[in-house]
């Protein structure tokens, strides 16, 4: 039998978004996706998932632009390699990056940046969410209604630039 993509839609309070699960990604990838959603549509009201960059060699998972354009903030959920974050940190300077793991891969992604970025100059503003184990389960509704906040999940603060410029 054939594995098709398909379509969720997951609700958060009065906000519905549709999520397309592509026959190769696994439920972490996709569950993971409304975690980020969850977690941070408030702080970036543009926030939007699975969007078509144009003239963009890397597609986010989730990502919000400013107002006039400026990229503000890019999601990654599961594998990411280390030469595409490089190239993301420098094109994107100013956004907010959010990269979503499960536990088991946290302490050697953490790894492979510090080793990658220890002499860097200016590195934008770096979370590493840890993947809550039941989120699926505990966090989800049969009917796609997210329940979690920012306090229910592990955050790792990796970087936080001194001039930081909030766009929430």
């Amino acid at each position: 039998m054939l594995d098709h993509n398909k379509k969720f839609t997951f609700r958060f309070k009065d906000t519905k978004i549709v999520f397309n699960k592509l026959a190769h990604e696994t439920e972490f990838h996709l569950f993971a996706k409304a975690l980020v959603y969850a977690l941070y549509h408030k702080d970036y009201r543009t926030l939007r998932a699975e969007v078509k960059l144009d003239e963009a060699r890397f597609q986010p998972d989730l990502s919000a632009e400013s107002y006039d354009g400026k990229m503000v903030f890019w999601a990654e959920v599961g594998k990411v390699s280390i030469d595409k974050v490089e190239k993301l940190f420098k094109k994107y300077r100013q956004a907010h990056f959010v990269f979503v793991k499960e536990e088991r891969d946290v302490a050697l992604f953490k790894q492979q940046l510090e080793k990658r970025f220890k002499d860097a100059v200016r590195l934008p503003l770096v979370d590493i969410i840890v993947y809550p184990e039941k989120f699926q389960e505990w966090n989800v509704s049969e009917d796609g209604d997210v329940f979690i906040k920012k306090e229910d999940v592990t955050i790792i603060r990796w970087h936080e630039p001194e001039d930081l410029e909030k766009f929430y």
